[in-house]
């Protein structure tokens, strides 16, 4: 029996200590955990990630990307671009009431899932993450063409990694900052072949100050959505929700609307190298 959500503990940011589902050898107990804490991020992100992806297109005039998910972990992102999956279907997927059983068998079901769904074939998405597994069952099931299991927290990239790296055009993100941060994006923009634009859903909690530091000094415009949060996951328990409280209150942002309605909210953040004119992929972006 899953255990409840009031009996994870929380980690060091104030959120409850998650990485028990997120390195399984299967996403079942993630896709089940995510779902009962009411998770929509990246159904949220899915509209503004899409305007992003054709207004780089049409800026480049190119038509194949290479996408990088940061902290992309069993590859939710991808199913959501690339296959045009909806969240729910997802999560129906690994209803526990359709479960086929072993490993071998969700396995041998997600391929043939995503193997008969319309895909952009001109998109292809690479995953980051430290969570081995979950990278491996995700290329394994077709959702990622590449992975890179490594924490850029800690260490530049290998020359393998660094060879993965080299043609990424775009860079994503819509959980992982906070618990990544200026060293990985430094790692990442170094291997670059050209400058990647990037598209980034950070927790309000998580301020993003180095990240910008690092894209500026690289020449990079950057821009943050003004007037609008994307709900990212309730909270799972009045403990979870008075430290994330607190840590807002401490960077002086009011909760009201937001937080204190028993929501995780995100800021969203865009940028591309100050060199190109871009029209705004999405309205209300303010440059910071």
């Amino acid at each position: 029996m899953a255990a409840a959500l009031t009996d994870f503990d929380l980690d060091e940011t104030g959120k409850i200590d998650l990485n028990g589902i997120y390195d399984q050898p299967d996403p079942r107990d993630y896709y089940q955990t995510i779902h009962r804490l009411d998770y929509r991020i990246p159904a949220a992100a899915e509209p503004v990630f899409r305007a992003v992806i054709a207004t780089m297109r049409a800026v480049r005039r190119v038509q194949r990307l290479t996408v990088l998910d940061v902290g992309c972990s069993y590859g939710v992102n991808a199913a959501i671009l690339k296959y045009g999956c909806d969240l729910s279907d997802l999560f129906a997927l690994y209803d526990p009431d359709t479960d086929p059983g072993s490993r071998r068998a969700v396995l041998s079901r997600d391929q043939a899932f995503f193997g008969r769904r319309t895909a952009d074939d001109d998109l292809t998405v690479v995953g980051l993450d430290t969570a081995g597994r979950a990278l491996s069952y995700a290329r394994e099931s077709g959702l990622l063409s590449a992975t890179i299991a490594t924490d850029l927290e800690a260490r530049p990239p290998t020359e393998d990694e660094a060879a993965t790296l080299t043609g990424v055009d775009l860079i994503l993100s819509t959980g992982a900052i906070g618990y990544v941060g200026a060293p990985t994006f430094e790692h990442i923009l170094r291997q670059c072949r050209t400058k990647p634009w990037l598209a980034l859903f950070a927790l309000r909690m998580f301020p993003i100050d180095d990240i910008a530091g690092v894209l500026k000094r690289r020449g990079y415009a950057v821009f943050r959505l003004a007037g609008q949060t994307f709900r990212q996951r309730r909270f799972a328990g009045a403990d979870e929700a008075r430290k994330v409280r607190d840590n807002l209150a401490d960077l002086g942002i009011d909760p009201t609307g937001r937080e204190s309605e028993g929501w995780y909210h995100a800021d969203f953040y865009f940028a591309h190298p100050s060199d190109e004119t871009v029209p705004a992929p999405i309205s209300r972006l303010v440059q910071i």
